[in-house]
């Protein structure tokens, strides 16, 4: 059983305390950074990924109107990680498919984004087996794409 529950003052601290491995710190923001962003700036939503009850991930989508840097209006999903301890169960694409499913965004896009380092192959493998497409680069990212 997965579950996407809002980040909110009951739990909070303990997405804050979700943690990588060391050899991933640089494939993903820190927690505290992605709550912080959602704070203050608009269309940001943080979901903690909860497996069979206990918090396991952290999920961040946020839309984006197109601009100087990305010219087109976008979703994306910002940040997207699951805890070094619960890493290796299938957590990650459960959650992912359970995000695409029932996430309806209020701005209709159709299409969905997400960036990978370029040396994060096991992100990258979970993406493409979702149909995302390697779209291109941004900001020392790949960027996937795939239809809404």
């Amino acid at each position: 059983m997965i579950e996407l529950k809002a980040v909110d003052k009951s739990n909070y601290l303990t997405v804050v305390d979700l943690k990588v491995h060391s050899e991933q710190a640089d494939f993903v923001a820190p927690n505290t950074l992605s709550l912080l962003e959602a704070s203050f700036e608009e269309e940001k939503y943080p979901f903690a990924i909860y497996a069979e009850g206990t918090l396991v991930g952290f999920l961040m989508c946020s839309y984006y109107p197109a601009d100087d840097a990305y010219p087109i209006d976008s979703w994306w999903i910002e940040r997207f990680m699951i805890d070094k301890d619960h890493q290796g169960k299938g957590w990650g694409k459960k959650a992912l498919a359970l995000f695409l499913k029932e996430f309806k965004p209020h701005r209709q896009v159709k299409e969905l984004r997400i960036g990978a380092e370029p040396e994060n192959d096991h992100a990258i493998k979970l993406y493409e087996s979702f149909g995302f497409k390697k779209e291109g680069m941004v900001e020392g990212e790949n960027v996937y794409v795939r239809t809404w």
